[in-house]
């Protein structure tokens, strides 16, 4: 398959035929205007800014264009295994119905949740197995005040003195949630002291994403409002609101894979079924004229 003047990727994104049955609940592609500038063609056949302008009332401009490439890439893959068709509307039917069988007998097949090569389901497996294997992991709402391993003793000591001004505030109150705790780093005298707010689930003695201090010190939480103590190190100052908790976890890969295959399973389909499709176009030119785009806008 040939792509002219730079059309980098037909992307299937809207995906004009991801199954039989979606297949069918499809309108023919409209016929163009008079008169009206062709924006592409594919193995010869004229697609018209009047059509993607059309097509354009449930899509983006890309993406009407992206589905009337593929109906046509579709349709000369299915043509090429076909008869001679008739005539007119009954032509393009018949066109229809040769994609919608081409996608049962060569695409569908290889769609599967089990088509998913064990790899990729392992890849995903590997780069998220802090979900799957962790030990206890705690929600916490977090004071900051960060200073970085590299600040200027002087500005260092401000900081753990704003640092020290919030404990001492802190006090005042026997409980706190974290909606009090956020409202606090949007107090504006706290916000000239540098005081931000996250929330996390952090690993009890683990360095992420708090640094190891924080790790250490919410390990003694173990109830809705529990605060640590004022903690530090280089990269600043910090105090933990307790939220909530996971037990640990050792999910192993043959018990998660099922899980992530379903979780995976969409995303890799359209790109799958976009891999397939464009197999099946080699061989079909696909010809494209941006200069035609901005006719768009009046095509219809």
């Amino acid at each position: 398959m040939r792509i002219r003047n730079r059309l980098t990727r037909i992307g299937l994104a809207g995906l004009l035929i991801t199954s039989a049955a979606a297949c069918g609940r499809q309108s023919l592609p409209v016929a163009a205007l008079p008169e009206s500038p062709v924006v592409a063609t594919v193995a010869g056949v004229p697609i018209h800014a009047s059509q993607v302008a059309l097509q354009m009332r449930h899509k983006d401009r890309r993406g009407a264009l992206d589905e009337l490439v593929t109906f046509e890439v579709l349709a000369r893959a299915a043509a090429s295994a076909g008869t001679d068709e008739p005539q007119a509307t009954e032509r393009e039917a018949l066109r229809l119905l040769k994609i919608q069988r081409l996608v049962q007998r060569e695409i569908e097949p290889r769609l599967t949740h089990d088509a998913i090569d064990e790899a990729d389901v392992r890849a995903v497996y590997d780069r998220a197995k802090s979900r799957f294997v962790h030990g206890r992991l705690v929600e916490t709402a977090v004071l900051c005040l960060f200073t970085g391993a590299r600040m200027r003793p002087e500005p260092r000591a401000r900081i753990e003195d704003n640092a020290r001004k919030l404990k001492t505030y802190l006090a005042h109150r026997s409980s706190y949630s974290r909606v009090d705790f956020e409202a606090i780093s949007k107090d504006p005298i706290w916000i000239e002291r540098k005081v931000s707010f996250a929330t996390v689930w952090q690993e009890e003695g683990q360095d992420r994403p708090f640094p190891k201090v924080v790790g250490r010190a919410i390990h003694a939480l173990a109830a809705p409002g529990a605060i640590t103590d004022l903690v530090g190190d280089e990269t600043g100052y910090y105090i933990a609101l307790y939220l909530s908790e996971k037990a640990p976890s050792n999910v192993s890969f043959a018990a998660a894979a099922s899980e992530i295959r379903q979780e995976m399973y969409e995303p890799w389909r359209r790109q799958k079924f976009l891999q397939l499709a464009l197999a099946m176009a080699q061989g079909h030119d696909i010809e494209v004229f941006p200069e035609n785009f901005p006719l768009l806008t009046g095509a219809d």
